[in-house]
């Protein structure tokens, strides 16, 4: 890491230093620069590691903050009695994203479907799946979830996504429900 912080030059030719110094010299005196012919000292030679550092960790701080403005959250209020659901657009296009939020008790377990099928919405590491014979479920914390993404099925039409409660014996019953209309299928 030497090279970052101005660690050790490495050897220098001490002809090559002289070569230089003379032909500075006589550059000087070609152009009458009285400042450089007074000043006869050796430069001191600074590395530009500092530079390229605060160069990169301006990019990254900037990289970083763009990156993190993602898509913002769907807008519902938390409400710890009646579950519910809500998608960021009526109206999706095939294969993009389909942003949608849960909000209900957080005591209990969820699976969501989309036409029936059990899904898995994907919110990085923030929420976590249980694996259950009715499909993906999961807990709320506070009584909301991030803003969670699935991919919109191919096929136009309307299209149902459903928040299921699962009770302790395994068995499902539908408890919100929302429509979205999928475009775009070639």
């Amino acid at each position: 890491m030497s090279f970052l912080f101005g660690g050790v030059r490495g050897r220098e030719d001490p002809e090559l230093t002289a070569g230089n110094r003379r032909t500075r010299m006589h550059y000087a005196r070609d152009v009458n620069d009285q400042r450089a012919l007074a000043d006869d000292r050796t430069t001191i030679r600074r590395g530009r590691n500092w530079t390229w550092l605060v160069v990169t960790v301006a990019v990254m701080a900037v990289l970083g903050f763009a990156g993190s403005r993602g898509a913002e959250e769907v807008p519902i209020t938390a409400d710890c009695v009646t579950p519910a659901i809500a998608v960021a657009s009526s109206q999706v296009t095939a294969g993009q994203a389909l942003r949608y939020r849960l909000t209900g008790p957080d005591d209990t377990a969820y699976v969501v479907t989309l036409d029936g099928v059990p899904v898995r919405g994907d919110a990085g590491s923030t929420v976590s799946y249980t694996a259950t014979p009715a499909g993906p479920s999961l807990q709320l914390a506070q009584c909301l979830s991030p803003s969670l993404l699935l991919a919109a099925p191919a096929g136009d039409g309307p299209r149902e996504l459903a928040l299921l409660r699962l009770a302790d014996d395994g068995s499902t019953r539908q408890v919100a429900a929302v429509t979205v209309l999928v475009r775009g299928t070639r």
